[in-house]
């Protein structure tokens, strides 16, 4: 599995979000208490000069204000529907995540098979990150292949404990690395995969083989989590400065974590399966918005996007048919 972005037919200047609309705001406002200072001090100034200079400055605050209605209109309709942006030529497309190199678009999701390289299933959303599709991208391509069992590989924004869970209670096995964030990460410090978990003692083994046991529990999104330290092992502990900045080190677990303990076993087991995938799920990208010049959308509206990509995609795979079976074979699985 993959997502890409593609260009809507809507510019980064015809979108706004609400914190883009509260700083333009800000902006118009800034700028009429300065042309109205300005004003009074030509209305002193200018009674014999014709008060030209005093008409264009009412001018520009006419057009300021009408503008600043603009913003405050689409502000307040973002805040009736519940919504955090909103788009003028295409109002169901959205500002995408800045590191897709899509202004403003919609978010492409594709299953492969890994034998063929041919689209098992699509589909076409306006939800800015792929974190969330995992299980319901992979239930549909299952469907459709109609097999029991399957492995689901995707990159790590897909990555979310609650549909890696989901995926393998539906039968689904998941390989999704885990990305490593958090404070000890930006700071340099271990990471927390660094840590070793003994199941059977319930505890963690630091990099510098001692032992952190759980001392205290606490509730997050209805999800309990445990609090594993050892405070006199980290007074003496040699490696303390790569590990923490504090007094001590504390790792957290969650209730459900073991379902990472299984997904690690797994990446662990089969290491090159992440670049496999690479290989596979570049292929119908790279082929439709090069090859097929499908690098932005001609239509407006979801449904309409929706079916602009279903055909992108049949054509990508009746052109995969041709090449495997060539053109006669084909011809004659057709007939039959």
């Amino acid at each position: 599995m993959d997502g890409t972005r593609i260009k809507a037919v809507n510019n980064k200047g015809r979108n706004f979000t609400k914190n883009s609309l509260a700083k333009f705001i800000k902006g118009v406002d800034e700028r009429l208490d300065e042309y109205l200072k300005r004003l009074d001090e030509d209305d002193a100034t200018e009674s014999g000069t014709g008060g030209s200079r005093t008409k264009n400055l009412a001018d520009k605050i006419e057009a300021l204000r009408a503008k600043r209605d603009g913003y405050n209109a689409m502000l307040n309709d973002l805040e009736r529907r519940g919504e955090d942006q909103i788009s003028l030529t295409d109002p169901d497309s959205r500002a995408m995540a800045t590191h897709t190199k899509v202004g403003v678009g919609y978010n492409i999701q594709v299953a492969v098979d890994a034998k063929n390289k041919m689209i098992v299933e699509q589909a076409v959303s306006n939800q800015v990150v792929d974190m969330g599709l995992l299980t319901q991208t992979a239930q549909a391509a299952r469907e459709i292949l109609e097999v029991e069992k399957i492995d689901v590989v995707a990159d790590k924004g897909y990555f979310k404990i609650e549909d890696i869970e989901a995926c393998e209670k539906a039968g689904m096995t998941p390989y999704v690395p885990q990305p490593q964030r958090g404070p000890a990460v930006a700071k340099g410090l271990f990471r927390k995969d660094e840590f070793n978990y003994d199941a059977a003692r319930d505890v963690y083994i630091c990099p510098a083989g001692q032992t952190l046991s759980c001392n205290h529990e606490s509730t997050l999104c209805e999800l309990k989590r445990f609090h594993y330290t050892n405070p006199e092992a980290c007074k003496a502990c040699l490696l303390r400065t790569r590990c923490t900045t504090s007094s001590h080190r504390q790792v957290t677990r969650l209730e459900n974590e073991a379902v990472l303990d299984s997904l690690a076993a797994r990446l662990k087991a089969r290491p090159g399966i992440l670049n496999t995938r690479r290989e596979i799920v570049e292929h119908p990208f790279g082929t439709i918005k090069q090859w097929m010049n499908q690098g932005a959308f001609l239509t407006h509206g979801l449904e309409k996007v929706r079916a602009e990509f279903s055909l992108a995609a049949l054509v990508y795979n009746l052109r995969r048919a041709l090449n495997i079976l060539g053109t006669v074979a084909l011809v004659r699985a057709v007939r039959a």
